[in-house]
């Protein structure tokens, strides 16, 4: 999208070329070849920068500026590229110098092209008659000197803030309103209701959405919730796709919708859900039914929240409509001042211009609060007062859909934060932006100043926390690592990026902007070779990006690109990534001017050596390159390499010479070879590494030496340590060796060892030095016979040991000499140890912090376990512990914090501690435990009060009536191949109202229900599979029921030909399965005539089931699903079976 308004990016190039002119550097090459355009052109444009205030802000309202601005812009680049050679000239010689090269050197270098020198002075000289021209013309413009930093704003801007808002003003009515229309759909018997929040774009509809969303009564009553952020043209398989990531934190791995709708359903069966659909766009009344067709089996009472600015939508989608209105100004103040002052106390001057501003922002919360943000650090009135009096807040609303109240908190930004903000222009609205990824894009395209006392990342992520606490920026709220934009933020980056700035969202590359630098682009629309040749007249392109949406297959773009990239010699940024490509031209080498090149997830199999031609690239990303088997031997020419991915790529070796990229500070993994490629000792150069580095096939170090040369040690930035052996045959005395050698620096917090071959491990590891560490994983290293003093590291939170196949016992030595052992873990996991028998206690405390404690595939381990847990304790998990025959009481007690316990393939297991130990266990799991003997009842009742979920797994075999009734605060019930279980059993009056679900599977004894009914109120979902002898009756009482919404019953139920019976099923049921019933041969119309609010019918494997009732079926049906009926489908054929008009005028109607 492109808004036709003159960039406002000049200030902060100006300084930068300004600085770049004053280098010695330059200034001695200019001189000694007796050219000064340089120096004249820096003199043009100190008189240039001392305008740029007035035009930034004339610009808006008059557009001679505005096409001033842009000529300087233009010619600004022209210049920027004419240095940057010059500096790529000298790079050059020194990498082919393999020296560090002395001013007078690379004078003697120039000498021997002074054709180059004549031809940067000639293109100087050109720029500076264009940059004079445009001096001249200014005082035409009236623009006149204004100070610089008029609004000065501090750098340091406090980040602490989350932007979420924790305190919303104004909307407690709306908030409740629609909170009771959510709540109150449980009790009305639709199966999906879909509520719609409607208002103007910056009202506040998604802060209020995520108030709902997280508010605890909300999130209670829901087994399931999602968010879905809904970008503009979002499809349905896009969409289907997000809710199924938001469930699960996997894509579905299918681009089928077909298989993406059966996955969603299968997981959304029976459970009341939740679905926050952000900002809908879509008015399309087809796609909104085929998006549902997933939903149509889960639990009643579902819902599904929308906010947009549409009403059609609303109306499309037959939703509850609540408009959401601006805020009175008294609310909008109340925000404005949470943002602009905190916690301290504002003069009354403050005050007095902060409601005048705040009645500009004219009711819109957005507005309020990024304004006063930006405000936050301005603490002088006059300041206050020149941005009241702005000319920005005059201009016509016809001029810009942009509010005033963000074209000024755009405007107060210092000139190196609006370039940056202005590059987030490239990114579509709703797209999650990793801040790595932008930190190194801003970086590559020069916009972070340098900085003698920190990194360039250090730098970007100060940048990143300015334009957070600003609200200009958001974190994600799925992962931490990512951010997000309004899109109100959204449209005024493209605002102020102007044409230079270009978000090709749609096939159409024609309509690209003539001056454009900066370009990004969705991938899945330009899918053809033809649909790129417009880019052919553009190779004066800084950015090239493309953005990928879906997960379709991308373009097979080898000759696309092929022929492309050279065209692209002033490129900064490239990225191909998720392409089709498999080759990489030898021009890429031309492209003199990148910085960032991008080719994770294509298929590239090799690396031309000409990317050692590359000088300026400081970020290389291949990850997920899974054909890529090695680098170029070139790439130790990249001398200004920061960041090079290569996470899972499958590199055979490092190239040569490695140890030449001394700048580099992210590198994920090196691989360590025994004849070819980089040593180990080559690391010992990079000192600059940051965040984590994976050391693999360290077997193959010959000289333990060599390991020392490594200087992990001097490694002071890094924070994780990952040192991998192969699980095959070890040298045991060079692995110890080379492991004591590999001492990292005291400040690494997480360290992990991987199939370690030696018998012993170094006498660093548990060091109390180390009191940054908060993680270790130790597994595969088998031959060790004891465990490090780990007990001594002060910080460690999170321990694993695994597949130590030779450690027999774990005693005082795992402790360490220290009287608080293990004082700050939270996390103890024990999995596949093999001979692992004893656990033997200290005398001290232990783990006085547990949380969780989880012991796996321990087959010897006979019950040791730690005793007095500390009162943290809150999960543990037991399982494949073939001799655990009892767990001691003392391990429970005063545990008031554990709220689930899994127990999992424990043979021998007979006992569990009493659950009066456990007042506030929620959660428990039991699978596979057939000799453990269920609790006994005289506990009952009390000891259960607090016992949400149950699982019951092939376990219990002296277990036959289940008491039902002693499990008051019971909500999930779920018991499977009990097989002595005969019913379940009322002990005591009273009701179980938080009971919700029961599933009952596998019981080939269990008979019954209770007597007199289920004391059930709001149970909303019964499934009974393969109990052949439990056969629904009305006496189960499930017609007084008027919550339930699911019932499913599947497998043969002994003598059962007819169903349902009347009077068995509420009239209340949304959803009825029937599946694999052998012996149905009919649907009994008395038993769903009264089913007035039955959604979904769904009959799967009744072979002897031959017709519908002549009655039909009823009218409520919206689908009706019939899989494996072979006598009843063909009759159900739409047209032509007998039986097809009984059901015509149902919506959905699948048949297979």
């Amino acid at each position: 999208m492109l808004v036709d308004v003159a960039s406002a990016l000049v200030s902060a190039s100006l300084q930068v070329l300004i600085d770049r002119l004053a280098s010695p550097q330059l200034l001695s090459f200019f001189r000694s070849t007796t050219f000064d355009a340089a120096e004249d052109l820096k003199l043009q444009l100190l008189a240039v920068n001392s305008v740029l205030g007035d035009a930034e802000e004339k610009q808006i309202i008059n557009p001679y500026v505005k096409k001033w601005l842009n000529e300087l812009r233009e010619a600004l680049y022209h210049a920027e590229d004419v240095l940057d050679e010059l500096d790529t000239q000298v790079l050059q010689y020194k990498v082919r110098s393999q020296s560090h090269t002395t001013l007078g050197t690379v004078m003697d270098y120039f000498d021997s092209v002074s054709p180059l020198a004549k031809s940067l002075n000639r293109r100087l000289e050109k720029i500076n008659r264009r940059i004079h021209i445009l001096r001249d013309y200014k005082n035409r413009l009236g623009l006149r000197e204004v100070p610089q930093n008029l609004f000065p704003l501090l750098l340091n801007v406090p980040t602490t803030r989350r932007v979420e808002q924790s305190k919303v003003y104004g909307r407690n009515t709306e908030k409740e309103r629609i909170k009771q229309r959510i709540l109150g759909v449980m009790y009305e018997g639709e199966p999906i209701s879909v509520v719609a929040i409607v208002g103007m774009a910056g009202v506040g509809k998604t802060t209020l959405s995520q108030l709902l969303f997280s508010d605890e009564h909300v999130a209670a009553s829901f087994d399931l919730r999602s968010w879905v952020y809904v970008s503009e043209g979002s499809d349905v398989l896009y969409l289907t796709t997000k809710v199924y990531e938001s469930l699960t934190a996997s894509n579905g791995g299918s681009t089928s919708l077909d298989i993406l709708q059966d996955q969603l359903a299968s997981l959304l069966q029976g459970k009341r859900f939740l679905l926050v659909l952000d900002d809908f766009w879509a008015e399309s009344f087809f796609d909104w039914e085929l998006f549902k067709m997933a939903f149509m089996g889960a639990g009643g009472g579902s819902v599904i929240l929308v906010t947009t600015r549409n009403e059609n939508v609303a109306i499309t989608m037959h939703a509850a409509v609540h408009f959401l209105s601006i805020l009175p100004d008294d609310d909008c103040w109340n925000i404005f001042a949470h943002y602009a002052f905190g916690n301290r106390n504002p003069e009354p001057t403050l005050m007095e211009i902060g409601h005048r501003t705040v009645r500009k922002c004219k009711g819109l919360p957005l507005a309020a609060k990024v304004l006063g943000s930006v405000l936050h650090s301005v603490i002088d009135a006059e300041e206050w007062n020149n941005i009241l009096q702005s000319k920005m807040w005059d201009l016509p609303a016809n001029r810009s859909n942009i509010l005033p109240a963000l074209r000024l908190s755009y405007q107060l930004l210092p000139s190196h934060l609006k370039a940056c903000f202005a590059y987030c222009s490239i990114f579509p609205k709703g797209y999650e932006i990793n801040k790595l990824d932008l930190i190194h894009l801003w970086m590559a395209e020069g916009l972070l100043l340098p900085s003698k006392a920190k990194t360039m990342q250090m730098v970007g992520e100060e940048y990143l926390g300015e334009l957070l606490s600003r609200s200009l920026l958001q974190r994600s709220t799925n992962n931490d690592s990512f951010l997000i934009m309004h899109d109100l933020i959204s449209n005024l980056a493209q605002y102020v990026g102007g044409e230079f700035f270009y978000l090709l969202e749609d096939d159409n590359a024609e309509q690209i902007p003539e001056k454009v630098r900066h370009i990004s682009f969705l991938q899945d629309k330009l899918d053809a070779p033809d649909k790129f040749e417009a880019f052919y007249d553009h190779s004066q392109l800084r950015t090239f990006i493309p953005f990928k949406l879906s997960r379709q297959f991308g373009l097979f773009a080898d000759a696309v690109f092929g022929s492309l990239i050279p065209r692209f010699i002033c490129v900064r940024v490239l990225s191909l990534s998720s392409y089709l490509l498999t080759t990489l031209p030898d021009t890429i080498g031309n492209l003199k001017h990148l910085r960032y090149l991008n080719l994770s997830y294509t298929n590239i199999q090799q690396l031309p050596e000409s990317i050692g031609l590359l000088y300026n690239l400081q970020i290389l990303l291949l990850s997920n390159c899974f054909r890529l088997t090695s680098l170029p031997e070139s790439l130790e020419n990249l001398i200004h390499l920061h960041h090079l991915d290569i996470i899972g790529v499958p590199l055979a070796k490092m190239p040569q010479n490695f140890g030449k990229l001394k700048l580099l500070q992210n590198l994920s993994i090196f691989v360590v070879t025994r004849n070819t490629g980089s040593r180990i000792s080559e690391l010992g150069a990079l000192l600059q590494l940051h965040g984590s580095l994976s050391i693999v096939n360290l077997q193959n170090v010959v000289d333990a030496a060599d390991s020392f040369g490594a200087n992990l040690m001097g490694k002071k930035f890094l924070d994780e340590l990952v040192l991998k052996w192969t699980a095959a045959i070890h040298d045991l005395q060079i692995e110890a060796a080379v492991l004591e050698n590999l001492e990292p620096h005291e400040n690494l917090k997480r360290l992990n060892i991987e199939n370690y071959g030696g018998s012993a491990f170094p006498g660093w590891l548990g060091n109390p030095l180390f009191s940054n560490m908060v993680s270790i994983h130790l597994t595969g290293c088998i031959n060790c016979l004891n465990l490090p003093p780990l007990g001594q590291l002060s910080s460690l939170k999170t321990l694993l040991i695994a597949n130590m196949t030779s450690l027999e016992r774990v005693g005082p030595e795992f402790y360490g000499n220290t009287n608080s052992p293990f004082r700050a873990l939270q996390m103890l996991t024990f999995e596949d140890m093999l001979l692992w028998e004893e656990w033997l206690p200290t005398e001290f405390e232990e783990f006085p912090s547990l949380q969780e404690l989880h012991i796996k595939r321990c087959p010897l381990l006979t019950g040791n376990l730690p005793q007095q847990l500390s009162s943290t304790f809150e999960r543990t998990r037991l399982a494949d512990c073939d001799v655990l025959v009892i767990l001691p009481e003392e391990m429970m007690q005063g545990n008031t914090a554990l709220r689930r316990v899994t127990i999992c393939n424990c043979p021998l297991l007979q006992s569990f501690p009493s659950l009066g130990l456990l007042p506030r266990l929620r959660s428990l799991h039991v699978s596979h435990c057939r000799n453990l003997e269920f609790f006994p009842l005289e506990q009952a009742p009390h000891n259960y009060q607090a016992l949400e979920k149950l699982h019951l797994e092939s376990s219990c075999e002296t277990l036959i009536s289940f008491p039902l009734s002693s499990f008051v605060a019971l909500s999930d019930l779920h018991i499977q191949d009990c097989l002595n279980l005969q019913s379940l059993q009322r002990l005591a009056d009273g009701e179980l109202p938080s009971l919700e679900s029961i599933r009952l599977k596998d019981c080939p004894n269990m008979m019954s229900f209770p007597e007199g009914g289920l004391p059930t109120p709001n149970l909303g979902s019964i499934s009974i599979s393969n109990c052949p002898n439990l056969s629904p009756e009305a006496e189960w009482g499930l017609h007084g029921l008027a919550c339930l919404k699911l019932f499913s019953i599947e497998g043969e139920v002994i003598g059962l030909d007819s169903f349902p019976d009347e009077g068995v099923l509420p009239a209340c049921l949304n959803s009825l399965h029937i599946s694999g019933l052998v012996n149905l041969t009919t649907l009994n119309h008395g038993g769903l005539q009264h089913l007035e609010s039955l959604n979904l019918l769904e009959i799967t494997g009744c072979n002897m089931l031959q017709s519908l009732p002549a009655e039909g079926l009823p009218n409520s049906l919206t689908c009706l699903i019939i899989m494996d009926c072979p006598l009843l489908a063909p009759l159900c054929e739409e047209g032509t079976g007998e039986q097809w008009p009984l059901i015509s005028h149902i919506p959905n109607i699948i048949i297979y």
